[in-house]
Order: structure tokens, then sequence, then C-alpha cells
């Protein structure tokens, strides 16, 4: 008995240390982002390229829901809008597949463009990274503004992807 709970303690504080709030620094995309995503106020931006590569490394941990591939043509525009937490109020494919299977992931990255009111960009973001819950294998992520702390985006990420390379740079 005393040994399980010596094992749970080690885990919590194992899984405290790796995954808390930290600041990363969002990187200049070498293509102009086609996918905007309205979330509470901001646009959140990603390029296709980056969205088919994040679906090849999740597909990697054997999660094939999305495809390889967004299927999404590079020279069109494409806006939706998310709302906190995993809710039902998804309207087309590409919502689930940002909020639930790369949006989160391409964010802990560092490969998205995120604006604010009257367009300002952010340079950096907060990003919270959930804890792992028991038999789960995704965990939350939630990215703030670093200025006034407000809520910029809400997905999940599988746990495998965590720390995963995208190889664009």
């Amino acid at each position: 008995m005393m040994k399980s709970w010596l094992l749970l303690l080690a885990a919590l504080i194992l899984s405290w240390s790796s995954f808390a709030q930290r600041t990363v620094k969002i990187r200049n995309l070498w293509a102009k982002p086609q996918v905007h995503v309205l979330f509470q106020g901001y646009t959140v931006s990603f390029t296709i390229k980056d969205i088919n590569k994040a679906l090849l490394l999740l597909a990697e941990t054997g999660d094939s829901t999305y495809g390889l591939s967004s299927h999404l043509d590079e020279k069109k525009q494409y806006a939706l809008e998310l709302y906190p937490g995993s809710r039902t109020e998804y309207r087309n494919k590409l919502q689930p597949m940002i909020q639930k299977g790369v949006g989160a992931y391409l964010l802990t990255a560092g490969h998205a463009v995120i604006k604010r009111k009257r367009h300002k960009t952010l340079k950096e973001m907060l990003v919270d990274i959930g804890t792992r819950g028991i038999g789960e294998n995704d965990i939350l992520i939630t990215v703030y503004d670093p200025k006034n702390r407000k809520m910029v985006f809400q997905g999940r990420m599988k746990i495998e992807m965590y720390n995963k390379d995208l190889g664009i740079d």
C-alpha cells in the first residue's frame, strides 16, 4: 500500500515538472497562413503545410481519426470559429481536426500567427499544459495572451506528440 502511494506521488511530481505553464515564442512562418481560427476575439492562423505535417505526426501515434492529410486547397483561405472546451458546435470536419487533432500541437511548437484586436500580432504566448488523466492519451492545452492573460485557444493534444519536432524550420 505504501509503495503504491509513493509511486503515485512520484508520478504526480514528475508530471508537474514536465507539464506546466510556459512561455512559447511564436516563429515566423515561411508561408502565409490559409486557415484562420476565430477564438474569443483572437485569430489564430496556421498554414496548410504545417497542418498536414502535424497530421502525419499524429498518425505516427496510432491516431488516424483525421487521416494523413487535411485535403485542403492551398490556394484558398479557410475561416472557422471554435469555442473553449470540446463541444458539439462543430459544423464541419475542419473544426474538430484543429481543436482536437493538431491545433494545440502547432501552437506548442510555435507554428502559428496569433492576432488580437486591431490586428496586433503576438510574438509569444503562455501555454498551459494540463496533466494527463488515468487512462487518457491526450492532454488539455490552453493558450493565453501574456499581456492580459486572456484565453487565445483551447484544445487537446496526444501526449505522444508533446515535444515532437515538426521538422519545417
